[in-house]
């Protein structure tokens, strides 16, 4: 009867142990399934802020692009505006030699063609460039007034402005966010 005793103890005793391995197997189980999941929004999170990131850099290039060329063209235009100027500022009528007037007064009209076609063309180019009128004509300066601060942007620039004013916010948040994950 004895030997059955301690059997029986001895099997509790299994048993018991086993009860604590099945547990601690069970709360290992949960643990790894924990880190499982914040792996995954890990790797999620970190797949969206990828593509958000090379989103935001494509249209940052972009309008980078577009800004450097806006620049050149009108460092260009502003040169030619300003030989265009030294040109006109240089026709003094009151120096032209009585006998010559006639032909004076062809050069200097012809002067006055060239600065008003080179300013034509040039506004034209800006203009195509920009995507918007160097010069607002009255029908469009009246509708400037009602509408504060739109004066020919497109949402394409209003975008691109308010993208590159906020991407360091947005950047902050995205790492914020993604620490935030990691920390979990």
């Amino acid at each position: 009867m004895e030997d059955i005793g301690q059997e029986l103890q001895q099997r509790q005793q299994e048993l018991i142990l086993l009860q604590r391995q099945q547990q601690e197997l069970e709360e290992r189980k949960k643990r790894l399934e924990e880190l499982n999941s914040r792996r995954n929004e890990l790797v999620h999170g970190q797949r969206e802020i990828r593509e958000r990131l090379l989103r935001a850099i494509v249209i940052l290039e972009r309008a980078e692009s577009q800004g450097r060329k806006e620049v050149e063209q009108m460092h260009e235009t502003r040169q030619s505006f300003s030989e265009q100027l030294a040109e006109i500022n240089a026709i003094q009528p009151g120096e032209w030699n009585p006998t010559s007037i006639e032909e004076e007064l062809s050069r200097a009209l012809a002067k006055v063609d060239q600065a008003s076609a080179v300013y034509t063309q040039s506004r034209a180019k800006l203009d195509a460039l920009r995507g918007r009128e160097l010069e607002p004509t009255e029908e469009e300066s009246g509708e400037a007034g009602t509408a504060a601060g739109t004066v020919g942007d497109s949402f394409g620039n209003n975008f691109s402005r308010g993208l590159a004013f906020n991407l360091p916010l947005i950047l902050a948040l995205a790492l914020g966010w993604v620490l935030y994950l990691i920390l979990k």
